[in-house]
C-alpha cells in the first residue's frame, strides 16, 4: 500500500483512484445482499438520467459509481483510506528524511583529528544507494510474478500497520478484496512508497550536507589501503562527473586537488603536504564539496525522483487498465444497458448462499460474447443430453457450444487430460454443469487450477448446477467456490 492524494468526490470519467477502487468493491459487496428487482430499478433509473450514452465498460462503471455514492459531507470508506495513505506518506517522508540527516551527520562528523574521507561519502551515498536501487528494481520485477512480494518489505508492513490504526482492520482489509484483480495496482502503490522513502532519505542527507558545508569548515581527504594512485582516482571522479562536467567544471575534482588531499591516517597528515602546512591543506580540501554535492543530487536523489514519476504513471495505467469483466461487474453493466436481465430461475443460489468469513460472494453468470464459442463440460455424473445442454446454454447466455461436449472428474483421467489439451492457449469460457448433491472436493479444485494453468487467468468459468438437491447442498458449492478467491468464477443454475 502506498500514498495517494486526497480523492475528489466527482472524478473524471475514465480515471479511477484508490478511493474509487475501494468504494467500487464496497458497493459490489453491498449490492449482493439486495434483491435483484431493486438493483434493476435503481440502475435503470441511473442510466435513463444520462444525457449521452457511455461508450465503454470502464466509463459505465465510473459514472455508475459516481451516481450511487451518497452525496454529502461525510467521506466514503475509499476516501478515508486514501486520506490515511496520504498521512502515511507524510509519516514515511518525515521518518526517512530524519534518517538521511542522521546518516549524513555520522558520515560528515569532524572532531579535528582526521579529515572526512571522500571515499566513505561516495560509498555510503552513491555505491550503497546503487545497490539498494538495483535490489528495489529487481524486487519490483519479481513482484509481477509473485503478487504480494513487496508487501514483505519492512516499509510496506509499517505502512499497513499505520493504515490499520487510522481506519481500522476491517475497513483497511477492503483493499485486499478480489486481490487478484488489483494486484497490479497494489504493486505500483507499494513500489511508490519505497521510492518516497528513498527520496526523503536523500533530501535529508543533502540538506544536512549543504548546512554542514555552509556553517562549518569541513576538511576532506581521501585514504584507502587499495593500490589506487591520485591519477586513477582523478579519472574515476571525472567519470562520475560526466553528467555535469560540461556545464559545471568547478564540480569536477582536478588532479592537483586529488594530489593535495591524499591522507595518511598513521601520520595524521596529508601525504603531499610540507611540514606545517596542515591548516592550509585542510582549507584546500574543502574544494571537494561541489563534487560530492553533485554526486548526491545526480546519483542519489535524481534516480529516485524518476522512479517516483514512473510509479505514478504505472499506477495510473494499472488503475485505467482494470478489466471490469468479472461476472459481478458484467452484472452491473448488464443492468445499465439492458431493459431487464432475464433469468431462467428467479432464485440464483450464487447470490444467496452463505459464505465463509473473509471470502467474497460469487457473482451471477452473465451473457457472453456470442461470436466466441464456449467449452461445455459435464462434471462427473451430471445427466443431460448434449443437445439439451447446448440449447439451454444458447437460451440462457446467448452462446454457441463448441462440440464435442467434454466430461471431467470421472474415473477416466484421460478425458480430463484431453480437455486440458483442448483448452491450452485459448481464452474460451468454460461452462461446467454439476449436480448440487455431488459436492466439490480436492479433485474439483485441482481441475479448476488446471484450467487456470492452461490458459489466461481471466478465463470465465461458469459453474451451473442442475435442478434438484436442497439449499444446504447448494450452499456447500457457493462456499467452496468462494474460498477459491477467483473473481472470474461465477455460480448459477441451469
Amino acid at each position: 500500500m502506498a500514498l495517494v492524494t486526497a480523492p475528489e468526490r466527482h472524478f473524471s470519467p475514465g480515471r479511477f483512484g484508490l478511493a474509487e477502487l475501494i468504494d467500487f468493491e464496497v458497493q459490489l459487496a453491498s449490492d449482493r445482499d439486495r434483491p435483484l428487482e431493486e438493483l434493476l430499478a435503481r440502475d435503470r433509473a441511473i442510466a435513463l438520467r444520462w444525457q449521452d450514452e457511455p461508450k465503454s465498460a470502464p466509463e459505465l462503471v465510473f459514472r455508475w459509481l459516481a451516481s450511487v455514492q451518497p452525496q454529502g459531507a461525510r467521506p466514503t470508506l475509499g476516501e478515508r483510506i486514501a486520506r490515511a495513505h496520504a498521512l502515511a506518506n507524510w509519516a514515511v517522508f518525515a521518518s526517512f528524511a530524519l534518517l538521511g540527516a542522521a546518516v549524513a551527520l555520522a558520515v560528515l562528523q569532524f572532531t579535528g583529528d582526521h579529515p572526512i574521507n571522500v571515499l566513505v561519502v561516495l560509498g555510503v551515498f552513491v555505491f550503497l544507494q546503487w545497490i539498494n536501487l538495483a535490489g528495489t528494481v529487481v524486487a519490483f520485477a519479481w513482484s509481477r510474478f509473485s503478487p504480494g512480494f513487496l508487501g514483505h518489505f519492512p516499509l510496506s508492513a509499517f505502512i499497513r500497520r499505520l493504515i490499520v490504526r487510522l481506519v481500522g482492520a476491517e475497513d483497511a482489509g477492503r483493499f485486499l478484496a478480489r486481490r487478484s484483480l488489483s494486484a497490479g495496482v497494489e504493486r505500483w502503490i507499494l513500489f511508490r512508497a519505497l521510492q518516497v522513502g528513498a527520496v526523503a532519505f536523500n533530501v535529508g542527507a543533502i540538506a544536512t550536507f549543504v548546512a554542514a558545508v555552509s556553517f562549518t569548515d569541513l576538511p576532506f581527504a581521501w585514504s584507502t589501503t587499495l593500490q589506487i594512485g591520485a591519477e586513477g582516482l582523478q579519472r574515476f571522479c571525472e567519470s562520475l562527473s560526466a553528467p555535469w562536467r560540461g556545464w559545471l567544471p568547478d564540480a569536477v575534482p582536478t588532479l592537483d586537488l586529488v594530489h593535495a588531499t591524499q591522507y595518511y591516517r598513521l601520520d595524521a597528515a596529508y601525504v603531499n603536504a610540507p611540514p606545517g602546512a596542515r591548516v592550509q591543506d585542510a582549507a584546500i580540501a574543502g574544494g571537494w564539496w561541489p563534487f560530492l554535492l553533485m554526486c548526491l543530487l545526480v546519483y542519489g536523489l535524481l534516480p529516485r525522483l524518476l522512479l517516483v514519476l514512473w510509479s505514478l504513471v504505472g499506477l495510473r495505467r494499472a488503475l485505467s487498465g482494470l478489466p471490469f469483466d468479472t461476472p459481478a461487474e458484467a452484472e452491473v453493466i448488464a443492468r445499465l444497458t439492458h431493459p431487464r436481465v432475464r433469468r431462467v430461475h428467479e432464485d440464483d443460489p450464487g447470490n444467496t448462499a452463505p459464505l465463509g468469513e473473509g471470502h467474497q460472494p460469487l457473482g451471477r453468470p452473465q451473457q457472453l460474447d456470442s461470436d466466441r464459442p464456449v467449452i461445455a463440460v459435464l462434471w462427473r455424473e451430471a445427466d443431460i443430453s448434449p443437445e439439451a445442454f447446448s440449447a439451454r446454454l444458447r437460451e440462457r447466455f446467448g452462446v454457441l457450444v463448441e462440440l464435442p461436449i467434454a466430461s471431467a472428474g470421472g474415473h477416466d483421467h484421460s478425458e480430463d487430460e484431453a480437455l486440458l489439451r483442448r483448452l491450452e492457449g485459448s481464452e474460451q469460457p468454460v461452462m461446467l454443469l454439476a449436480e448440487p448433491w455431488n459436492a466439490p472436493d480436492r479433485a474439483f479444485e485441482r481441475f479448476v487450477r488446471a484450467l487456470r494453468a492452461n490458459g489466461p487467468p481471466t478465463r470465465k468459468i461458469y459453474v451451473l448446477l442442475t435442478t434438484g438437491g436442497d439449499e444446504e447442498q447448494r450452499d456447500v458449492w457457493a462456499g467452496y467456490l468462494a474460498e477459491l478467491a477467483d473473481p472470474y468464477i461465477a455460480l448459477g443454475a441451469l
